[in-house]
């Protein structure tokens, strides 16, 4: 499973923000500690698989435009 359909598979659109506002509002306000110990966990392996996903998505664009300019994009 790549880590797109992983993600999408964990993480729908709402749940997402919920756990990006919550990272945002920690990193800003220092409540993070007042997280209980799953609530953390649960942060922590969220912002994982985002990273994952991330460094998914620019190694594909990175091998994607390596293709088109190796495969002699004509329109150059």
């Amino acid at each position: 499973m790549t880590p797109f359909s992983e993600f999408i598979l964990n993480y729908d659109e709402t749940y997402s923000r919920e756990y990006l506002w919550t990272l945002v509002r920690c990193a800003v306000t220092g409540e993070f500690g007042s997280l209980s110990r799953k609530q953390r966990s649960e942060l922590m392996i969220f912002y994982e698989n985002l990273d994952t996903l991330l460094s998914d998505i620019y190694k594909y664009t990175s091998e994607a435009e390596k293709s088109r300019k190796e495969g002699g994009d004509s329109h150059a």
